[in-house]
């Protein structure tokens, strides 16, 4: 290939190289459009897979860690030394589109030429015109396949006729506003879980707050409406597990943690497993997880398996890059990468999070959206939040009654709804009961036998 230099860019491989370097934030999107196959040096392939390899076991990419996870080079160069020489001659990650663009250019052309070549010894050799015709043909939807993504823009017609042909097939009950819930009055308050969006719901310690998220992505997969992909930051694996088998089959979870089954739990335990058994629920209980590890995941699962809905608990335990100046500003920073994380992969995430303490000071106890701790941010970026309300000092609230208060959504008007927590098997249920009135929530009178939902 050294008549051809024209063909490959040594420059933009090394500034696509130092950017990735720079910011490892750009590893999803780079590695969307660029292969290793695409780089014309052998050493900037080596380390460009190395990078992907390096990021695929959670490691940050830079000179440092590169080095330890592989020393040395194809040539034998140290890969510290090259790295840190690429890194130290990027100025700036803002033109890595172009970098990305350059590189994939030359290789496909590299590729269009290897492929001219093979043509004309096809020739030489008397293959079948049919088949000399296929890879010409083939070289050339690769040249015309240049673009590596979508237009920045669109007309706005194109973009309403698409909600027209929606709502047509909403319409004629052929596609749905959003995911189910599975429990009736919270999808009727929220009207269903909707792509490209993030929901918030969050709450005090031992609200329930994981307890629905994990029961809304275990509904998605279970009732076969799609894919599902938690992220338990705080939670080990083998909880979440039982949690799942107790709220599917029944099964008072103390009994599954201690072992002290009784003969009518195993038909419950086994009917639990068989629900499970293939539904697509995913699992991560990784700690420390970042934004950027976040989103390699949920691609993965999403290549392999499709994806439709992320659940993740919560944002307080999701580590920063270390770029922030305080904890707030890392959480808005962290707040607005799972919104891109929503919009890249088309899919809706619930995102759990704390609330402060302010609730507990006023009359009512009822919390509201600024109570979100540390950061202003994730009430503005969320599409919908969803606040969990038990209050414990309540006789209803003792016996499982909690309200679902939704202070904002973009799609459908605030308001809120009951559901009755049945803790024993970490799950909730649809309320059976009725809705208190003011005067009986001021006055707290007893009236737990009116609560036909109540828990077991």
């Amino acid at each position: 290939m050294s008549n051809y230099r024209e063909l490959y860019s040594d420059e933009a491989e090394q500034a696509l190289l130092g950017a990735l370097l720079l910011d490892a934030e750009l590893i999803d999107p780079i590695t969307g459009s660029v292969a290793a196959a695409d780089f014309h040096d052998p050493e900037n392939a080596a380390l460009f897979q190395m990078m992907i390899d390096c990021h695929e076991t959670g490691a940050p990419i830079d000179p440092v860690t590169l080095n330890d996870f592989r020393p040395f080079l194809p040539s034998g160069h140290r890969t510290m030394a090259y790295a840190g020489e690429l890194a130290m001659n990027t100025p700036s990650t803002a033109n890595w589109k172009a970098y990305a663009r350059v590189v994939k250019e030359r290789a496909v052309l590299r590729r269009l030429v290897d492929a001219a070549d093979s043509v004309r010894e096809s020739a030489n050799e008397s293959r079948p015109v049919a088949e000399i015709i296929a890879s010409a043909q083939q070289a050339m939807a690769d040249l015309r396949d240049l673009d590596t993504g979508e237009p920045d823009y669109k007309r706005m017609h194109s973009v309403v006729s698409k909600n027209i042909d929606i709502l047509d097939a909403k319409f004629n009950g052929a596609v749905q506003s959003g995911l189910s819930t599975g429990l009736v009055d919270l999808d009727k308050l929220i009207r269903g879980v909707r792509r490209k969006t993030v929901t918030i719901v969050a709450g005090l310690p031992g609200s329930g707050k994981t307890t629905l998220g994990l029961q809304i992505a275990q509904h998605v997969a279970c009732s076969g409406a799609g894919v599902g992909m938690v992220f338990s930051l705080e939670m080990p694996e083998e909880e979440l597990g039982n949690r799942v088998l107790a709220s599917l089959g029944g099964v008072d979870l103390k009994r599954l943690d201690d072992g002290s089954m009784q003969d009518e739990d195993w038909p419950r335990l086994t009917s639990a497993v068989c629900k499970i058994n293939d539904a697509p629920l995913f699992v991560s209980d990784k700690s420390g997880l970042t934004v950027a590890r976040i989103r390699s995941i949920s691609r993965q699962v999403q290549r392999h398996h499709g994806l439709d809905i992320v659940v993740i608990d919560y944002i307080g335990l999701i580590s920063s890059d270390g770029k922030a100046f305080n904890r707030t500003a890392e959480l808005g920073k962290i707040s607005t990468g799972i919104v891109n994380i929503a919009k890249e992969l088309n899919v809706p995430v619930i995102l759990l999070a704390q609330l402060n303490r302010d609730s507990t000071k006023r009359p009512g106890k009822k919390p509201i959206a600024s109570d979100l701790r540390d950061s202003g941010q994730i009430e503005a970026d969320a599409h919908c939040i969803i606040l969990v309300h038990r209050d414990n000092d309540s006789e209803e609230g003792q016996n499982g009654v909690t309200e679902l208060i939704m202070p904002k959504c973009r799609h459908a008007p605030v308001g809120s709804c009951l559901v009755q927590q049945q803790g024993q098997f970490a799950r909730f249920v649809n309320f059976a009961g009725r809705e208190l009135s003011n005067e009986e929530v001021e006055m707290n009178r007893p009236f737990v036998s009116k609560y036909r939902g109540k828990a077991q």
